[in-house]
């Protein structure tokens, strides 16, 4: 008789629980039935790395808004970008973001992604943002170009290599050299060095796997007990300290170039209430994990897309060489202003984006309008970078085709749409701090691997495929030939394509 009273009251909790779910968000936006009470059908769809496609998917079924979640919402309209992440418009990052936020020394440790204190996120942007200006990234050209040399070299011994690995590890090393002088050493050994890539990828993981279900995360992993085995901060973290340490009290070394850790060190002293040790350490961790492994993906997109598209490749190759620009070295002052390399970059970054699941943020106190529909307080709401992306009405009827002249030939009006609509480094006060790092290494490195190399897909029947179940996507395997050009510099294709 008890067990049978113990059963009807949880029967009564769990249907509450299902009526409450229902409750708020029961204005008639459309999805799965399922989605309306329950966040497992978000998890379990996230978790097997479908969540992005589906929501495509449901996008292409339902039109510009489809809920995901018990208060999730998915919008592909170009005209709510700015009302979402505007930077006066109010949004927060949602619940997902607290499945990020590490633990070092027994205590939680949010980085600048992580951090849902937009008043503490402002502050670190404002302290370290002379060092991510068009003009401060020039700094550390050098740190990339010692980078790209390397990578040139490499390539100049391996006929064969997996380009998502490669971009990978030369990404990381860059990312190294960048931020406190030092490359990690991964694409010499051809290996994970030090296992930071690894570590990156495990917090993606992490923050893929669990996004869905905070709460139960936090009672698995945050709870006291939790906190109190996780005492020892990653080894990444741990070598910065060091560095810190190392630097702390001695004159700048004049004859190398800055690194992001010196311009912290620097940023620290004027804004210490800020910039702390424990803050100049997240902005390290973000920076390698965001210059890193993102960037890599990026890069290897668009170079996959290329060598899928042999005219697009010559085309190409024929503006980088009528340019005469260093084929060795290209400099950032010589590829920045070619209009087709930046076409390729932004098509591919458009047809690839890393992302895997809307960009959520938190409707404001007193709800908003949103897409001409009234969402409550609290309520997620957020663009799907690669639903907005395919949409016809931003990029035409042949937006799931890779054609990078559409940012070439547009007329102002739609180009401005289509820029807009473009979530490739995200948007508005939380867009990449590292943006312009990111497009100045992109358009070096396509750039002196298509003059130095004739490149080509080893199967020329391969898809550029990726484990969606992370936050980031982890690309799997893609294997291209890879022959050094000849000194002469004559052009390998036609100018319709042809080998």
């Amino acid at each position: 008789m008890i067990l049978q009273q113990v059963a009807a009251v949880l029967g009564l909790l769990v249907v509450y629980r299902l009526y409450s779910n229902w409750k708020q968000l029961s204005n008639g936006i459309p999805g799965p039935l399922i989605a309306r009470y329950s966040d497992l059908y978000r998890a379990y769809q996230q978790y097997n790395g479908k969540l992005r496609d589906e929501l495509v998917r449901l996008h292409s079924v339902h039109g510009p808004v489809v809920r995901y979640g018990v208060r999730s919402v998915s919008i592909s309209d170009p005209s709510v970008v700015d009302v979402v992440y505007g930077s006066r418009a109010g949004f927060t990052t949602a619940d997902s973001y607290n499945v990020l936020v590490g633990i070092a020394n027994g205590k939680e440790v949010a980085s600048l992604v992580s951090t849902r204190d937009e008043t503490r996120h402002g502050a670190l942007r404002r302290s370290v943002a002379s060092a991510f200006t068009p003009t401060g990234v020039l700094d550390y050209e050098p740190w990339i170009d010692e980078s790209i040399v390397e990578l040139l070299d490499v390539l100049s011994e391996r006929p064969l290599i997996d380009l998502s690995t490669t971009m990978l590890y030369y990404s990381m090393d860059a990312a190294g050299r960048f931020s406190f002088s030092e490359s990690l050493g991964c694409l010499r050994a051809d290996a994970d060095e030090g296992g930071v890539a690894s570590m990156i990828r495990n917090r993606f993981n992490h923050w893929g796997w669990w996004s869905s279900l905070p709460g139960l995360e936090r009672l698995i992993y945050r709870n006291p007990i939790a906190l109190r085995m996780k005492r020892a901060p990653s080894s990444m973290a741990a070598s910065a300290v060091a560095k810190m340490k190392a630097r702390a009290g001695k004159p700048s070394n004049s004859s190398r170039a800055p690194d992001l850790l010196s311009r912290f060190m620097e940023s620290s002293q004027t804004n210490p209430e800020v910039l702390d040790t424990a803050g100049i350490v997240g902005m390290l961790m973000s920076t390698i994990s965001g210059a890193g492994d993102t960037t890599a993906t990026s890069t290897t997109a668009i170079l996959y897309y290329l060598l899928q598209h042999r005219d697009k490749l010559a085309k190409l190759r024929a503006e980088l060489v009528a340019a005469d620009i260093n084929k060795s070295l290209p400099s950032n002052r010589e590829v920045s202003k070619l209009p087709y390399l930046h076409a390729t970059i932004r098509e591919g970054m458009r047809l690839f984006p890393t992302i895997t699941w809307p960009i959520e943020r938190c409707v404001p106190k007193g709800g908003a309008i949103i897409a001409g529909m009234h969402f409550h307080e609290g309520t997620s709401v957020g663009c799907m970078p690669a639903a907005l992306h395919l949409n016809p009405a931003v990029f035409g009827e042949d937006a799931r085709e890779y054609r990078p002249e559409r940012w070439l030939v547009a007329d102002p009006e739609v180009l401005r749409k289509m820029e807009s609509s473009h979530m490739g480094l995200s948007r508005g006060r939380r867009v990449c701090l590292g943006q312009h790092i990111a497009m100045m290494q992109m358009k070096k490195v396509v750039a002196a691997m298509v003059l130095n190399f004739d490149m080509s897909l080893s199967d020329p029947t391969s898809v550029l495929d990726a484990d969606f179940s992370p936050a980031v996507a982890c690309l799997k395997p893609l294997m291209i030939k890879v022959v050094p050009k000849h000194e002469h510099g004559e052009l390998p294709f036609a100018s319709d394509g042809r080998i």
